[in-house]
């Protein structure tokens, strides 16, 4: 029997072979009743202490810098703006799938630190990793929800080109060679996220009216979220504020 079923499907016989499944129908927000999201986040109170990094065992990663590094991750720019803050919707996007941006999003390893801390990008969109000391590293992410890998890789060597499938808030990223050497990757299925620089500040210019949720994550300070309603061409503004805690 196990023969004649082999037989049967070798002729093409409807149902036994498998079919890939549709893909889904890529979601285009109607510019006609676009929303914009913009927000600040900031930082107030006491601020922790820096972290100094000591490269004394790697001379070659030392001699890359005129004075000590920090390693805390905890940058306050101008008006208390937090900077290295992964801002993104959390809730309210809920059925919709959105076309994978083509653009690659770079990871760069330089002066024995990860460059930037926290990135983030698309699931399925890709992801260089460069090496532009004279030394070599070893990238070690390490996922909860997609695949763990590790590669070291060598001075003037070509770029890790590497892709995360699946959403992911956040992947701890680290170098087996150097302990100091920390990022955060936020993997998202759709477009609305953005990392703080200095000012604090993030926006998106073009939402799909709706009810919801926004979250703001930093790596010492935990998340904070917020719900927001956004009307047919309306503009919200949100205002998230960290603090240490007691």
């Amino acid at each position: 029997m196990k023969f004649l079923l082999i037989g049967i499907c070798a002729l093409g016989i409807t149902g036994c072979t498998k079919t890939k499944p549709p893909a889904p129908e890529l979601f285009k927000v109607d510019p006609a009743t676009a929303a914009k999201l913009r927000g600040t986040v900031h930082f107030v109170g006491r601020k922790p202490p820096l972290k100094l990094i000591s490269m004394d065992a790697e001379e070659a990663c030392e001699k890359l810098h005129d004075k000590p590094v920090d390693g805390s991750g905890f940058v306050v720019g101008k008006d208390e703006g937090l900077a290295d803050v992964f801002v993104y919707v959390k809730a309210g996007l809920e059925g919709k799938s959105f076309e994978t941006p083509k653009e690659t999003v770079v990871l760069d390893q330089r002066g024995c630190m990860f460059v930037p801390r926290v990135l983030a990008l698309q699931a399925g969109q890709t992801l260089a990793v460069k090496n532009s000391d004279p030394v070599s590293h070893n990238i070690h992410p390490n996922p909860r929800n997609n695949r763990e890998w590790n590669q070291q890789q060598s001075p003037g060597s070509p770029d890790l080109v590497r892709r995360f499938v699946r959403p992911e808030v956040m992947v701890p990223v680290k170098c087996n060679v150097h302990s100091w050497m920390r990022s955060y990757i936020g993997v998202m299925d759709h477009p609305y996220f953005a990392v703080t620089g200095p000012g604090g500040d993030f926006e998106w210019k073009s939402m799909p009216p709706g009810e919801y949720t926004v979250a703001a994550w930093h790596e010492s300070l935990g998340e904070l979220t917020q719900k927001i309603t956004l009307a047919k061409n309306g503009e919200g503004s949100l205002q998230f504020t960290f603090r240490l805690p007691e």
